[in-house]
């Protein structure tokens, strides 16, 4: 009852903020067009004054954003732009899979399935805003379908369809998105009001009411899209195991960190250093998964996301797990098939696409050891600083052991231990990539440390072997030498010297992307049109409007056909007195005093 309440709640809050968006609309249009008449009015405004003008500019770009972000969310958003319709051509035994659990678990199987290039899986019902059903898409990322087992792959996707069986869609998908509009509504506002002046002083109170909004709509809609990820964990239990769904649980959030670190720990910096990008990431990425190094790594991540707290719409995962002990573990499938190998390569491919040189992958990991080892080398060589920079293999060798080892490895860990370990790292890689260089081994990549280097004449754990000689006998750093030459080996070799083909490019990120940077020009450029329409606008109606003339009681202004000796220019210095004509007026009769008596005594004529 409450959670139905709560949902009641949540779609009459959405109406509302259409409604609300709509009287906003209103009540720009009431002041746009007020302001056109105090521009345009001789009576309220002498002169052609914009001022208004500006403000009704100013308040028309947060409000377009905000309706431009309610118009987009509320139609049908169409497929992602980053991923890849797969086709039944393509992925015969993908789209098998999940058409026998859509009819296990009761519901009509998507429409369309697409790869993504994100470890999470996610279904739509891609519809108008408040309409009963639409297309619907399930989304699969790439790193999921390599990296997941295939009962835990099979029991994360009859997740995804419960979500349908239980007709989630028609609360969930107006609600996420009418949300996501108005968050997305609010950083399109925040961002116009750094990209225009005039947008930060009107803004403020449209996007104080739009976050108001959001944060209502999100505390009303969390619990019931909690709830209802615990409803499809019952269902998908029910149909692929209890126990199947909980290792698929904990194991999506372990495969997303992994590709996480392997983005960003492995093809960001080969990419910066090289320039180069694997051509099938997902190959490379499930050949490191496998490394047996990785395995407790691997396993730590999964232990470690039973703690997972709650995140958005959904619920912590002790909860959810907790939920699913007393449900029985007893799949009504068969074994669970394997689909990875399956998919055709185009489609993985393109939905993990990265920028850079395509390389096959295979090439991509010597490529990525080699870096790696180039690294481990220049920790160690940075510490001879601020001596002479050494130039070869031989010189670095020869300094290392001639009594500097323990200073070094206390400068390269604050713990003894770890600073002898990344020195014999060092040094191993150092003589690792002279003996690459020359032909002589070939180096294999893993998650953990640089590589390992191994020939036909050499392997690994020899050339630690010689390192840790060279650092502990007097005579070691000699014979180390000695026997690289004897190998056929140069250790002359400068330090740092890349394998042939390798390229170093330098790239400067801009401080905005293009997106945004197109943002706002669109911003200044429709602040910019709305001004000018609205000051031709208002120009209009200011010409067109001519002042009345003067009412005088009483008095009826004529002019005379002939002209008037009395007609005088202006006053002087009254002529700015309003309403009142200071000119002589015409047509006035002329009057002229009598003279007056004369005073001065005169005499008679009698005397």
């Amino acid at each position: 009852m409450t959670a139905s309440l709560r949902a009641l709640l949540a779609l009459i809050l959405l109406a509302g903020v259409h409604l609300l968006t709509g009287l906003l609309v209103l009540l720009w249009i009431g002041f746009a067009v007020a302001a056109v008449w105090v521009v345009g009015s001789r009576e309220a405004s002498p002169q052609f004054n914009t001022v208004p003008l500006l403000v009704a500019s100013a308040t028309f770009v947060p409000l377009a954003l905000t309706v431009r972000e309610l118009v987009r969310v509320s139609r049908p958003a169409g497929p992602r732009p980053d991923s890849v319709l797969l086709t039944r051509g393509q992925g015969a035994a993908l789209w098998e899979l999940v058409e026998t659990l859509a009819e296990r678990v009761g519901t009509d199987p998507p429409l369309e399935i697409r790869l993504t290039g994100e470890a999470n899986a996610v279904v739509t019902d891609d519809a108008w805003l408040l309409a009963p059903t639409g297309r619907r898409r399930l989304y699969v990322g790439v790193p999921l379908l390599v990296g997941l087992r295939p009962d835990e792959l099979r029991a994360v996707l009859a997740h995804e369809l419960g979500h349908y069986a239980r007709r989630h869609a028609r609360f969930s998908e107006p609600a996420h998105r009418a949300y996501a509009g108005m968050v997305m509504g609010r950083q399109r506002i925040r961002e116009a009001m750094v990209a225009n002046q005039l947008v930060r002083f009107y803004a403020g109170l449209l996007l104080l009411t739009v976050t108001a909004c959001a944060a209502l709509t999100y505390r009303l809609v969390r619990p019931v899209r909690r709830r209802q990820e615990l409803e499809a964990d019952r269902i998908a239990a029910e149909v692929a195991g209890a126990g199947a769904l909980a290792d698929g649980l904990r194991s999506v959030p372990a495969v997303a960190a992994a590709w996480a670190r392997f983005e960003a720990d492995l093809v960001g910096p080969v990419r910066r250093a090289t320039g180069t990008v694997p051509d099938e990431p997902h190959r490379a990425f499930a050949h490191l998964l496998a490394d047996p190094e990785y395995q407790p790594e691997l396993a730590a991540l999964r232990r470690a996301a039973e703690g997972l707290p709650a995140d958005g719409f959904h619920p912590a995962m002790r909860r959810r797990l907790d939920r699913l002990t007393g449900l029985p573990d007893d799949p009504r499938l068969p074994p669970a098939p394997e689909v990875a190998a399956t998919l055709a390569p185009g489609p993985l491919r393109r939905a993990t696409r990265y920028a850079g040189r395509k390389r096959p992958w295979t090439e991509w990991l010597t490529t990525l050891a080699t870096h790696r080892a180039g690294v481990a080398v220049a920790a160690v060589t940075s510490v001879l600083d601020p001596e002479p920079g050494p130039s070869t293999v031989a010189e670095v060798l020869r300094r290392v052991g001639s009594g500097r080892a323990d200073r070094i490895a206390r400068a390269l860990g604050p713990d003894p231990q770890v600073g002898r370990r990344r020195l014999v790292e060092g040094l191993s890689a150092l003589v690792g990539l002279c003996l690459l260089r020359a032909g002589l081994a070939r180096v294999t990549v893993g998650w953990t440390g640089f590589g390992r280097f191994t020939g036909p004449a050499v392997d690994h754990d020899d050339i630690t072997d010689w390192v840790t000689a060279a650092l502990d006998e007097p005579d070691g750093v000699p014979r180390l030498l000695a026997k690289l030459t004897a190998l056929g080996a140069d250790p002359d070799d400068r330090v740092g010297a890349g394998p042939a083909g390798a390229a170093r490019i330098l790239t400067i990120t801009p401080a905005l992307d293009e997106t945004t940077r197109r943002r706002h020009q669109d911003v200044a450029y429709v602040s910019l049109a709305v001004l000018l329409l609205l000051a031709l606008l208002g120009f209009a109606h200011w010409l067109g409007d001519e002042p009345e003339t003067p009412y005088r009681p009483g008095v009826t202004l004529t002019r005379p056909a002939l002209p008037d000796p009395l007609d005088q220019g202006p006053l002087p210095g009254l002529d700015s007195v309003p309403g009142f004509p200071l000119r002589p007026t015409r047509g006035v009769p002329s009057w002229s005093p009598p003279p007056l008596p004369d005073l001065v005594p005169r005499p008679t004529g009698g005397g």
